[in-house]
């Protein structure tokens, strides 16, 4: 009987859901991602339970067997072996800033911003661009010229350039997401 009424009904006479248009190649686009959330429970389990070779030196017994098969890893230095022993990672301190190069760093800076970059700053003064920039700071006055400039480039953008800067949004959105 089943049989009968669905032969009964017409297919012209079901709702046709027709697919999106696609500006892109349906096949084999990547634009056309779609978030696929995680359904149901996810099984996360917890960090492995320490070994018995991991057991710390605190909580071992003096007469375990353990500490001779483990000495050399428990091993302490005398402060004579720690003299003796090379310095491996060995930096020297650049205290070559005063206050006076941080002032005229600072009143260039002020000045003219976009004559003194910290490219520059950092070539006149032969100092670090980070150590610059933590001691020029950031005005608000140029945060904005230079939003106001990418606003003026992003205006400029064609339609396909700022869906394809949406679609790349997006995609890192659902990489940040584990959802890619």
């Amino acid at each position: 009987m089943l049989r009968t009424a669905t032969r009964n009904i017409s297919i012209k006479s079901l709702p046709h859901e027709l697919q999106p248009k696609n500006k892109y190649n349906a096949v084999r686009s990547k634009f056309n991602m779609k978030p696929v959330p995680t359904q149901g429970l996810i099984y996360n389990p917890p960090a492995s339970m320490p070994t018995v070779k991991e057991t710390p030196r605190a909580f071992l017994p003096p007469n375990d067997p353990r500490l001779k098969l483990l000495a050399e890893k428990f091993k302490t230095y005398t402060p004579e072996e720690l003299e003796e022993m090379p310095v491996i990672y060995a930096t020297k301190k650049d205290n070559s800033l005063t206050p006076e190069i941080v002032q005229e760093i600072i009143a260039l800076r002020s000045e003219d911003p976009d004559k003194w970059s910290i490219a520059k700053l950092a070539a006149k003064f032969s100092v670090d661009a980070k150590k610059v920039n933590v001691i020029t700071g950031s005005s608000k006055e140029r945060q904005q010229k230079v939003l106001a400039q990418l606003a003026e480039q992003q205006s400029q953008w064609t339609g396909k350039k700022r869906l394809a800067r949406d679609d790349r949004v997006k995609r890192k959105q659902m990489w940040l997401r584990n959802e890619f």
